[in-house]
Formats: structure tokens, C-alpha cells, sequence
């Protein structure tokens, strides 16, 4: 027993600092959505922070020569002789069907360089597309919303229910580990609050840990030792180390995802044992198509097709991260996927495009596609980086160094080690061992 507590005195001395930034940091990352993340700016030179901070950016709209890049940091607009951006439109920005603006406050609409209120205020609107009269939004990956814009009334809203039998995908080690980690791997429409649950008690066990460590060497205040004690070891903290030991272990996954690519994205994983979010997905849309006639939505297993908003088939598999239609043409951005374009009712790969693009536009008769991971003079040119930026490179290391990774697998294993230790400690004293 003393050697159990010596180990699990060293590994939360050793590896609680950095577990405290990893559990906070990736509470706040998991909410991605939360305006104060990217209204809170940080100016540096680094560039490594102002390329990770293109992830931001997120669709284009070309009107005539003026063009509106939307982003989590609002909306950059210009002509397009000019030579700089002006930030003109400061919500979070997630899509445009323009001149309708999808923001985490409703649905705004651009007329003569004024944004108006326009529906659903208050809501997290994630996805929208515009054919013709109908507009298509979607409020929070998870509820459609059909809105007539001649009338300005919602003519249809409904939360699709995919059949068991349209969910039969098998998936790769790769997507499965992505989706523990990213509180979306277990159950639909709750495995984000028990990420959320699971981060903010390691953000108190390390706290609680280096006060009890403090007030044992300090041996003035045994009650309040005692009480510490209590709130540190409970049933609470079992239920949490679960969800911990998840996240511990997808994270060195992670961590190394370059070097295990081969191994996990030809290891699958059988449908038939996947938690229960896969019978389901209904939180689990990424991107909209209407083309007059039918529906489309994309989530992690594919493209699902619909006419009448109720039925749903597997058109395309392959994870649709972004659809974007440009007349009779839709593309479709993959995620660990191919690219595709869907083109007179046949899907074709689209070869020699970027991983994961977010949106299409045409220039100069050819279409061009928005990524991050260009490096396209028609971005705007940022000065400073989101606090939700600088989050993420705490969170993967690369604020620090490139062999940072090792400290974050470190900080994992003891981790593990915490929670073997603090287990067998806690059952021990409530004699079950």
C-alpha cells in the first residue's frame, strides 16, 4: 500500500502541471462555438500560431467583384483591387448562403453593407445553403430548419432520423479514436458533457492534489486535510476515470496520429460493436444540399439523401465534412475521405484538391477551393491570433516545441498511473479489496 501511494504521489507531483493545461485547454477547445474564444486576440509574430489561426476561416462568397470571408472572428470583406480586409461583421461566422450570414446567433442577411437580424436568434445556426427561394439551415448539427426567404416564414423543421439499416458503416481506428477524443464517440448527444465532466474534475483532482500535498507537508490544519482527502477520493472520481482513461489513451494515439496513419486507417472497426452513437448520428450534421428537389445531409458516414425530409438513404459513404453547390454542381469536401464532386446524379473523385476544404468559389471560370492548408493570397492576412488558437497549440504542443508530443504522452501514462493508483487506494480504504 505505501508503494501504491508513493506512485501515485509522484506521478500527480510530476505530471499534474501538465495535465491541468491539457484538461483545461481541451474543455475549451471542445466548445468551439463560444464567442469569447475568438473575440479574445493575442498579437504575435509566431508563425506557426497565425497558420494554425486559418483554421478559423471557413467559406467565401464572391459578389460580383466584393468578396466576404467568413470566420469564427466575424467577416472579412473587401473589393477585389484592394489590397486589405476590413473587418466588418464581428459574430462568430460558421457558413454563408449569401447574402444569408450563419452565425452562432441566429441567421443574419447583407444588404448594402448593413448585416440584419434575420431568424432564429439566439441559436447556433452551423450550416446553411440557399436554392433559389429556400433557404436550409441547420442549428447545431442537429435540427433542420426550412425557411422561405420570400415570405420569411420556417416551413418545415424536423430532426432527421436516419433507419438503423442506413447505419451500418464499419469505420476506421483512425475516425473512431478522432471521434472519442473529441466528445463525439459514444453517445449521441451526450458524449461532449461527459468529455466536458470528465476534464473539468482532472482540472479539480490536480488543484485538490497539490493542496492535499501542500497541507500534509505543512501539518497545521488536519481537518482540513481530512475534508480535501474526501473530496478528492470519491464514487464521483471512478465514474470520471472512465471517460479520463478515454481521453489519456486516444490522445497518445493522437499525439502520434503521423507515424500510426497506415495502421489506423486500415484497421476497421465493426459496426456491430461501435457504441451507440453510430445507430444514431442525429448530432451529427456537417454539411446541407437542397437542389430544388432533394435533401442532402453529410455526417461521418456519408451523404444521406431525402425528398421529403422523413426518409433517408446512404447516397455516398465517405465522411461529408463540406458540400458546397455551385449551380448543378455539388462538391464535397472529405474528412479522412476522398473528395468528391456529384455532377448529372454520378459522384467522382476530385483528384489534385486540398484534405478537408471548407468552401468552393469560381474565379476566372475555374473552381477554387478554400483550405487552411493553402497558401492563398486570397485570405486575409492576420496580425494576431483567437485565444481558441492558442488554446489548441497549448493543447497539442506545438506553442512549446515539436518534441512537446513526448511530454504530452508522459503527462498521459501518469495519468494512467493516477488513476490505477487512486482506484486500488480508494478500495482499499473502502475495504472491497
Amino acid at each position: 500500500m505505501v508503494k501504491i501511494h508513493k506512485l501515485h504521489k509522484i506521478a500527480g507531483l510530476s505530471g499534474g502541471v501538465f495535465l491541468f493545461l491539457l484538461a483545461l485547454s481541451g474543455f475549451f477547445l471542445d466548445h468551439d462555438y463560444w464567442n469569447f474564444l475568438y473575440k479574445i486576440q493575442i498579437k504575435t509574430t509566431n508563425p506557426i500560431l497565425l497558420e494554425k489561426e486559418k483554421r478559423v476561416i471557413n467559406s467565401i462568397a464572391i459578389d460580383g467583384k466584393h468578396i466576404f470571408i467568413g470566420t469564427y472572428r466575424g467577416i472579412y470583406e473587401k473589393q477585389e483591387n484592394e489590397a486589405q480586409y476590413k473587418h466588418t461583421f464581428k459574430h462568430l461566422v460558421t457558413d454563408i448562403a449569401f447574402p444569408f450570414i450563419a452565425t452562432n446567433d441566429g441567421i443574419y442577411h447583407y444588404s448594402n453593407g448593413v448585416y440584419t437580424p434575420y431568424l432564429l436568434g439566439n441559436k447556433t445556426i452551423t450550416s446553411l445553403v440557399l436554392y433559389k427561394d429556400t433557404l436550409l439551415a441547420v442549428e447545431n448539427k442537429h435540427t433542420l430548419i426550412e425557411i422561405n426567404t420570400t415570405s420569411k416564414y420556417i416551413t418545415n423543421r424536423c430532426v432527421p432520423h436516419i433507419q438503423k439499416e442506413q447505419l451500418q458503416e464499419d469505420i476506421t481506428l483512425s475516425r473512431f479514436i478522432r471521434d472519442l477524443h473529441y466528445g463525439r464517440g459514444l453517445f449521441d448527444g451526450y458524449s461532449l458533457i461527459l468529455n466536458d465532466y470528465a476534464t473539468l474534475y482532472l482540472v479539480f483532482l490536480v488543484v485538490s492534489g497539490y493542496g492535499i500535498f501542500y497541507l500534509i507537508r505543512k501539518k497545521h490544519y488536519p481537518k482540513t486535510t481530512r475534508k480535501f482527502i474526501k473530496l478528492h477520493a470519491n464514487i464521483f472520481v471512478l465514474f470520471a476515470s472512465f471517460f479520463l482513461t478515454i481521453l489519456a489513451i486516444s490522445g497518445i494515439f493522437l499525439d502520434h496520429a503521423s507515424s500510426l496513419r497506415k495502421m489506423m486507417k486500415t484497421t476497421t472497426i465493426n459496426h456491430s460493436i461501435l457504441p451507440p452513437v453510430y445507430n444514431s448520428l442525429t448530432h451529427d450534421i456537417w454539411s446541407i444540399d437542397f437542389d430544388g428537389k432533394n435533401y442532402r445531409i453529410g455526417n461521418r458516414f456519408g451523404i444521406y439523401k431525402s425528398q421529403d425530409l422523413h426518409q433517408w438513404k446512404l447516397e455516398s459513404k465517405g465522411f461529408a465534412y463540406s458540400m458546397s453547390r455551385i449551380g448543378e454542381k455539388l462538391y464535397i469536401g472529405g474528412m479522412g475521405a476522398e473528395n468528391k464532386i456529384l455532377e448529372k446524379g454520378n459522384y467522382q473523385i476530385l483528384k489534385n484538391t486540398p484534405h478537408m476544404f471548407k468552401d468552393v468559389y469560381i474565379q476566372n471560370k475555374q473552381s477554387h477551393y478554400l483550405s487552411h492548408s493553402l497558401d492563398n493570397s486570397l485570405l486575409p492576412n492576420f496580425q494576431s491570433v483567437s485565444l481558441y488558437t492558442f488554446l489548441l497549440a497549448i493543447h497539442d504542443g506545438e506553442l512549446f516545441a515539436s518534441w512537446w508530443i513526448w511530454i504530452n504522452d508522459y503527462a498521459a501514462f501518469m495519468l494512467l498511473i493516477l488513476i490505477i493508483t487512486g482506484t486500488l487506494r480508494f478500495l482499499k480504504r473502502k475495504r472491497v479489496l
